[in-house]
């Protein structure tokens, strides 16, 4: 099984997307892509929860992922979104999708709606992540944030998006997950392609929290399975990494 743990939809009525030239139109556009360069199932959320600032655009956005998962069912896993500045409309957002069977947050992008992960609202939100056993993936820039999301709220399975855009930041990021045992690596970004750094991230998470991810519709989902499949890591370590890790966690939580 080949499982993109981080995948972003394209959604209707929303213009303009992070691509750096037009390419993914619509949404059969993206999953036509993702079948051809192997993926089997995607955990997904949508464009306009990414950019959601109102509680009205946050919901849409959630019943975006949901629709794309019964449009494409079994290939679609949806994730759900939260924007921290809506406060307890947050929180409501966190119990209806895992009322509705949702199992996985993110990625939450705090900077592309405007909100950042050290208020109340969002510790609350966090709390609750961790009492209904929900998998929290976050795009966190700085590793000193990240260490202390690990410490702050330990039952929570993080899953750190972007290996890293620099040799130092890599090697952070990677070491945070040697570091702390509940926190899983999400492949996607730049710092895969660099010589070594799957390895090392192996070496430091360990083949059961390291999660094959691409970014799509911003990175190449190819990319990534390519340089996992050509790497030196056993056969075993490479199938819980382009798929078995994410499925194991989605199971453990009852997703069906």
């Amino acid at each position: 099984m080949i499982l993109d743990c981080h995948v972003h939809l394209p959604s209707p009525g929303i213009e303009g997307s992070w691509e750096w030239a037009p390419f993914t139109k619509d949404l059969p556009a993206a999953v036509a892509y993702l079948k051809r360069c192997g993926v089997e199932r995607a955990i997904a959320n949508t464009m306009r929860g990414e950019k959601a600032t109102t509680p009205e655009e946050m919901r849409a956005g959630n019943d975006d992922a949901i629709q794309a998962a019964r449009d494409y069912p079994g290939f679609i896993v949806p994730a759900f979104l939260i924007n921290g500045n809506l406060g307890e409309e947050a929180l409501a957002e966190v119990r209806r999708c895992r009322e509705a069977g949702l199992v996985w947050m993110g990625e939450l992008c705090g900077y592309v709606s405007g909100y950042t992960y050290d208020t109340e609202t969002f510790a609350r939100a966090m709390a609750l992540a961790s009492d209904l056993n929900i998998v929290v993936q976050i795009h966190s820039e700085g590793w000193e944030e990240m260490d202390r999301l690990c410490a702050e709220f330990p039952k929570v399975t993080w899953v750190l998006a972007h290996i890293g855009d620099s040799r130092e930041e890599c090697h952070r990021r990677c070491e945070l997950a040697a570091k702390h045992k509940n926190l899983c690596l999400d492949l996607s970004g730049h710092g895969v392609q660099r010589m070594g750094i799957l390895d090392y991230a192996v070496k430091c998470a360990g083949p059961d929290r390291v999660l094959f991810g691409s970014d799509y519709t911003i990175n190449d989902p190819a990319a990534v399975i390519a340089t996992i499949k050509a790497s030196y890591l056993d056969d075993e370590v490479k199938e819980k990494i382009l798929g078995g890790n994410a499925e194991r966690m989605l199971a453990e939580r009852g997703w069906k």
